[in-house]
């Protein structure tokens, strides 16, 4: 695609980011940082001659939201990864747990959509209750989304390294992730990047710290924090590499020409949804339209991936060149 083609994203985070708390993922300070490399990258060409960016995308907040951590622990964390990164933006508290949906991140929600109708994207990388607090605020505001994508949902099995993984974010809260697959069938533009489509994003330990390495003492900010994660899978799954889950979601916003991507009509079932399970429709129950991208080619992903990590490296150097 020409760069000059591009239509300008702008991105509402909705995430439990832990980047850098012990024992707790990494992917959604990750899927932030591919979102800054974006927006910071020079226009440049890939092998096949294609834009590998335009850098014409902002983020607009971030929503911390519970599941990987606590919410406290999220929004403190989230909050410090803003300040590291350089990233001057409103960080919002999202809902306790999913009995308690009415939060900032819900009226922030509903805020933005109705002041910017159908020009933003909303990133949902962690559970779903503060969406349930927004359409409780606005039953139609997903609708103002240019289009809304979550991390989440499995449509078989996970398995990683022959461990049986739960679903850990549409699970969270099936009541609320009902919720958006009903605004989904009144026409709001929904994504899910299921977690078995996220699987051939995996980042070995010596290439992810030798390709995000710097001259800066320590390897910068952004090795510091993602270098433990790799000794907890390690730890936990016997693995050098990690699944990168939620750099999907900003991925897909921003590039959707990395994935190929099927309709797909959901069964709209809490109790399906308690276990994160996406059941194909079937005539007779009430199904929601939505779309379930896979990546085309993980090599070109991941490649990509680095490159934009990358970018956003530099430019949060250049900011503190005394790190």
């Amino acid at each position: 695609m020409d760069i000059g083609q591009r239509a300008a994203k702008r991105i509402i985070f909705d995430s439990d980011t832990t980047m850098g708390l012990a024992d707790c993922d990494v992917d959604d300070g990750l899927a932030i940082l591919f979102a800054m490399g974006y927006a910071a990258c020079v226009a440049e060409s890939g092998g096949s001659g294609s834009a590998v960016c335009a850098g014409n995308s902002t983020i607009e907040g971030i929503c911390a939201s519970y599941g990987n951590n606590t919410l406290d622990a999220v929004y403190e964390n989230t909050h410090a990864l803003a300040q590291a990164f350089h990233l001057d933006v409103p960080v919002c508290k999202g809902a306790p747990d999913k009995d308690h949906p009415a939060s900032e991140a819900a009226y922030f929600i509903v805020e933005r959509a109705h002041a910017n109708p159908g020009e933003l994207s909303l990133a949902v990388t962690g559970s779903t209750t503060n969406l349930k607090g927004a359409l409780a605020l606005d039953p139609d505001v997903l609708s103002l989304y240019r289009e809304v994508v979550l991390m989440g949902g499995i449509t078989q099995t996970l398995a990683f390294n022959g461990t049986i993984m739960d679903e850990l974010n549409l699970s969270c809260d099936p009541e609320a992730t009902a919720m958006i697959f009903e605004a989904a069938a009144r026409g709001a533009n929904v994504v899910v990047a299921t977690a078995n489509n996220c699987l051939p994003a995996t980042f070995r330990r010596d290439e992810f710290l030798e390709r995000i390495a710097t001259d800066r003492e320590g390897g910068g900010v952004v090795r510091k924090l993602c270098t433990s994660w790799f000794d907890t899978m390690k730890r936990w799954y016997g693995l050098d590499e990690f699944c990168c889950w939620d750099v999907l979601v900003p991925a897909y916003i921003l590039m959707p020409e990395l994935f190929e991507s099927d309709p797909f009509d959901v069964v709209i079932d809490p109790r399906l949804l308690k276990a994160g399970f996406l059941e194909p429709g079937f005539k007779g129950v009430p199904t929601a339209r939505i779309a379930t991208p896979r990546i085309a080619d993980a090599k070109r992903f991941c490649e990509t991936a680095y490159r934009l990590w990358g970018q956003a490296i530099a430019s949060i150097e250049e900011q503190d060149p005394l790190r």
